[in-house]
């Protein structure tokens, strides 16, 4: 599955329409594309057919063999950073988040403009409460990655419907000043959505 799609989203985001912005974590790899692939090391074809077998438990709902296999790819390949961020995001999904940060960390050591992993560990940051690393991990996707930092808002957005319901801990006050930051970044988006029309849209998998 391609992890972004030319569509025309941006015209619903013109519109306000945030939450038509999902996000998917990296699709499947391909073969091996340097020259002379039938000679690669062994670890790189053997981390890419893992983080294959892992990525179809994923889409299965299978996360504990999803990130098994996942682990396996990037012990065969610790330079493989689309392991590293499933590990993560298969992580979150366990309520893992100690594991699912460190994950996140490595491969943004590989990559540190990785969209994918910075939107992915600010959600994680979301579930630990840790507010303003998730506000510092938005400005700086909005710099990098309009598409990825309009996804992480709408998931802002549902923190603070959550945290209303359950505060889990955190006080009212706080939770009052994150929704008024998330309600300005979100005019803000609105209004310069009409300059981003051809970006593309990132779907994503809750």
């Amino acid at each position: 599955m391609n992890t972004t799609l030319p569509t025309v989203a941006a015209l619903l985001l013109a519109l306000g329409f945030t939450s038509a912005a999902r996000a998917v974590p990296d699709g499947p790899l391909g073969e091996l594309s340097t020259p002379g692939a039938v000679a690669a090391p062994e670890g790189a074809m053997a981390a890419r057919l893992a983080y294959n077998l892992g990525y179809d438990a994923f889409e299965k709902g299978d996360f504990p063999t999803a990130r098994d296999k996942f682990e396996s790819a990037a012990k065969a390949d610790p330079e493989l950073k689309e392991a590293w961020n499933m590990i993560g995001h298969v992580s979150r999904r366990l309520a893992d988040y100690d594991r699912s940060l460190v994950a996140y960390d490595k491969a943004l050591a590989l990559d540190p403009a990785y969209p994918e992993a910075i939107e992915y560990r600010a959600e994680t940051f979301l579930a630990l409460n840790r507010l303003d690393d998730a506000k510092a991990a938005y400005l700086g996707l909005l710099a990098s990655s309009r598409s990825h930092a309009d996804v992480l808002l709408e998931s802002m957005r549902q923190w603070v419907a959550a945290r209303r319901r359950a505060p889990a801990g955190v006080a009212a006050s706080d939770i009052d000043a994150f929704a008024k930051w998330v309600e300005a970044r979100g005019t803000i988006a609105r209004q310069t959505a009409s300059m981003n029309l051809g970006r593309a849209v990132v779907h994503r998998w809750d």
